[in-house]
């Protein structure tokens, strides 16, 4: 067991002097050590896709819809009166939407007035 343990050290020993001292001999084709190093950063690549996503103009985004069409196994026109329009009135309009939002109130549990300064108005300038 200990001839097992001794073995081992020198094995991991060796692998971690072997590692720390190779050096990279690799040289620049041109030998121009002052030439700028470009490399492939995927986060950069990511982060340039990402604002260039969040910088869309809606007009710039195209929208594909698939016709799916459905067989009823009958014809339904026979059951809808004549000149019908299931489309009918359903132009939107962007200034028409109302977005209602509800103002959640925060309840603290105890007296903020304790805390503050005599004569406080939070809305003064």
């Amino acid at each position: 067991m200990k001839k097992l343990s001794a073995l081992l050290g020198i094995g991991i020993l060796g692998v971690l002097l072997i590692s720390s001292t190779a050096n990279h001999y690799c040289s620049d084709m041109d030998n121009n050590s002052h030439k700028p190093k470009v490399s492939f950063n995927p986060f950069a690549e990511g982060l340039k896709m990402e604002m260039a996503s969040a910088n869309l103009d809606a007009k710039e985004i195209v929208l594909f819809e698939e016709e799916v069409e459905v067989d009823l196994g009958f014809n339904a026109a026979d059951y809808l009166p004549l000149g019908f329009n299931a489309y009918e009135g359903m132009e939107l309009d962007a200034n028409e939407i109302v977005v209602l939002e509800d103002e959640e109130e925060v309840v603290l549990d105890f007296d903020v007035t304790q805390y503050l300064p005599e004569n406080f108005d939070a809305y003064s300038k």
